[in-house]
């Protein structure tokens, strides 16, 4: 941003700001505009234009509505010739867009209707939950037309959103609440899904397998290239780690020929502990069911097969598998396909309960893998140009910066919380096993330990546990909690997610208030029975 410039009077304001788009969009510069008046109407515009052409996808406004509040709410759409649709935001989530050609959404509030009104370009919205986002999210341009798309020096951007309250009275907000976040214990205990980590091709060093087999991980999960000629002995490879830490083993088989494959004896080999088996055809976003039965029979159709897609929750929805006679139906989850900031990311754990509420619809009874599980996107799978998606930090891509900090725990927390709360999911792959996208750094070469993340600390607190009990906070912004049980009693792990101190109130069988730090993570036993 270059400039920012802001008149507040008092029952209106307006605010101005002059920026420039970022990596290919450098040369656009643009004009935003936010104002109030004193009756609640509030308009944003943006006007802009480019000194060089650049190519882009979508270009222009976004309005996200919530997924609190919304699923299920009527919403009747105006289009640009005039007429208008009566609907609603999908409560079930909605595989393609709900609402098509908006010139303006109107939808009922306390005491009467909001109304959004657009400028500039054709609008249509689309279920953020798809890709876990905790939204409804309202775009241009309409996806049905070409892209990418050249934006010329002399073309003009030119966009508004202006939203207006109908037959609204005046309203005191509500009182800012005081006193501990009160979480409530309640509602019968849930099974718990196996909790597993994603291999990274390196061995292990003799300190790094003492940490990963003192967590007790249900599962690890190992991704092999089929054609690559080490394929079996990665196999080999990955069923010794499982052995190694008492857990069992689940593989992810990238492949495009199933004719050159030779890994049915290495996968005899590893059926002590192979849990579960997929294919990842890279040209199907969904494997189809004739790539899937190719591979079993040459593999081997008793082998516990499953199907689904190495991308998002969107691809099933869209897409959804024949899953007859198999075992599995598998998914992969990260929360910034499309925001990164820290409020945005945390809000999209509450989206995974809603995810895992409808695995079944689309997984015709079979157990369901969610993952891995990852803060960034390993890859971009819609991007039009795939070596110009660069990182913007000094990161790789595929990394957070958050990953070693509390931050990455309390994600954790929650993200176990939500997947697990409907007893849906069967197995959940979170994080790598080690390094700058898992639970613990390497040792170094010169045999210096090396740390484990809080995230790790998040995963043993786990430890013996069989079941999740459901949590409700009073101020689920502020803090949250996970709670845990097994024979010898209940764990919870408290998540503060401000900035300043707080105190929160576990309200259930045994009341507990603790005192968190700005984004603490704190682990307590609630109580134990005897063994």
């Amino acid at each position: 941003m270059d400039q920012e410039d802001i008149d507040d009077r008092g029952d209106a304001f307006e605010i101005r700001l002059r920026a420039r788009g970022t990596f290919d969009a450098e040369p656009f510069a643009w004009t935003a505009t936010l104002s109030g008046t004193s009756d609640g109407t509030i308009t944003y515009s943006i006007d802009g234009q480019t000194s060089a052409p650049f190519l882009r996808n979508r270009l222009g406004i976004c309005v996200l509505h919530p997924m609190a509040g919304f699923a299920g709410r009527d919403c009747a759409i105006t289009h640009p010739d005039g007429t208008s649709t009566e609907g609603a935001f999908p409560d079930a989530i909605s595989p393609h867009q709900p609402f098509h050609d908006i010139a303006a959404m109107t939808w009922p509030v306390p005491g009467g209707r909001a109304r959004l009104d657009f400028t500039g370009e054709v609008f249509e919205a689309e279920d953020h939950r798809n890709w876990s986002d905790a939204s409804y999210k309202t775009y241009c341009t309409p996806i049905s037309l070409p892209f990418p798309v050249e934006v010329q020096p002399g073309d003009t951007v030119r966009q508004s959103v202006t939203l207006s309250l109908i037959d609204v009275s005046v309203r005191t907000p509500p009182p800012v609440p005081e006193g501990p976040v009160d979480i409530t214990v309640a509602g019968g205990p849930v099974p718990l899904p196996s909790i597993g980590v994603h291999l990274t091709d390196l061995p292990w060093t003799e300190g790094e397998l003492a940490d990963l087999h003192a967590l007790e991980l249900g599962h690890v999960h190992a991704d092999i290239d089929a054609g690559a000629p080490e394929a079996s002995d990665r196999i080999h490879h990955a069923a010794e780690r499982a052995r190694r830490i008492g857990s069992r083993l689940l593989i992810a088989l990238h492949a495009t020929d199933v004719e050159g494959s030779g890994l049915a004896p290495a996968l005899a080999d590893a059926t002590d502990v192979l849990e579960g088996i997929w294919v990842i055809e890279p040209g199907e976003k969904v494997t189809a069911r004739a790539t899937l039965d190719a591979w079993r029979s040459r593999l081997g159709p008793d082998l516990p097969w499953g199907c689904g897609t190495n991308l998002y929750f969107t691809e099933l929805n869209r897409q959804p598998p024949d899953t007859t006679g198999l075992a599995w139906t598998t998914f992969s989850v990260n929360p910034q396909v499309h925001a990164s900031d820290d409020r945005s990311v945390m809000q999209n754990t509450a989206t995974l309960e809603v995810i895992a509420s409808e695995a079944p619809r689309l997984s015709g009874g079979t157990r369901v893998h969610a993952g891995p599980i990852t803060l960034k996107p390993r890859f971009n799978p819609n991007a039009t140009d795939p070596a110009s998606d660069v990182s913007n930090t000094d990161l790789p891509a595929d990394v957070d910066g958050r990953q070693a900090t509390a931050f990455a725990a309390a994600w954790t927390a929650l993200a176990l919380r939500s997947l697990s709360a409907p007893g849906t999911i069967s197995a959940v792959t979170v994080f790598d096993d080690l390094d700058r996208k898992g639970l613990r750094a390497r040792d170094s070469e010169s045999g210096q330990r090396g740390a484990t993340y809080p995230a790790y600390d998040v995963v043993k607190a786990m430890l013996g546990a069989t079941h999740m009990l459901p949590t409700a906070s009073s101020r689920p912004e502020e803090a949250d909690a996970f709670v845990v049980q097994g024979p010898s009693g209940r764990q919870a792990v408290i998540v503060n997610l401000t900035d300043s101190s707080q105190q929160a109130r576990l309200i259930g069988d045994e009341d507990v208030t603790v005192t968190l730090a700005p984004h603490d993570v704190v682990t307590i036993d609630l109580f134990r029975r005897n063994p």
